[in-house]
């Protein structure tokens, strides 16, 4: 990170996951379209487009990003002295920080990207992130496989999730078939090639 606040915009086509590991900066992020499950202690945390959440440094945790989910993330430097938020969680958007989100999507001059920056760093340090478990956050928390109680899309991906975990635990596609699709090869397939963009 060569500056002491960075802005990026990500989009993503396919489930993208993120190991699972210490947050080496501040970060405040945005959903701009699509979803992303926030994995923090025991509990999974689902926000969607609109939804801003705070990961304070140092912060144990992994993201699981939906398909066709664009991210806006602003982070801040372990340089910086600013008494951020030690905590984690869902952030109320004023209408400042939206607008100044909205428009470091479209600004092209450095100069006025550090500008709006500035003004993101003072109103990160006076928010007030909090974790909530509402009941798709906490059923996304409980699911098993072969479980119903997620459905649609989410279900889908949990599954695909498991399918790779099992598979970078070391077990074979076939058993891995058997074990989550009940041995149907051609949805094995399907849902790993159209959900993480590759076969298992």
């Amino acid at each position: 990170m060569n500056h002491a606040i960075d802005f990026q915009s990500n989009s993503y086509d396919f489930v993208t996951i993120t190991a699972r590991k210490k947050t080496l900066h501040n970060q405040l992020i945005r959903v701009e379209e699509g979803q992303v499950m926030v994995r923090l202690g025991k509990n999974e945390y689902l926000y969607q487009a609109g939804e801003l959440f705070w990961l304070p440094f140092d912060c144990l945790t992994s993201l699981t990003i939906l398909p066709h989910t664009k991210l806006s993330t602003v982070k801040f430097s372990v340089r910086l002295r600013d008494n951020f938020p030690g905590q984690a969680g869902y952030v109320k958007a004023t209408p400042l920080v939206s607008a100044i989100l909205d428009r470091l999507t479209t600004a092209s001059s450095d100069e006025i990207k550090n500008d709006l920056l500035q003004v993101v760093r003072h109103e990160a340090a006076v928010m007030s992130p909090a974790l909530t478990l509402d009941s798709t956050s906490e059923k996304i928390s409980r699911w098993t496989p072969g479980s119903n109680t997620v459905s649609g899309e989410l279900a889908l991906v949990l599954l695909v999730r498991e399918a790779r975990k099992l598979k970078l635990s070391g077990k074979k596609p076939e058993a891995i078939c058997e074990q989550l699709f009940a041995g149907n090869q051609a949805q094995f397939q399907q849902l790993t090639q159209n959900l993480l963009g590759t076969e298992l």
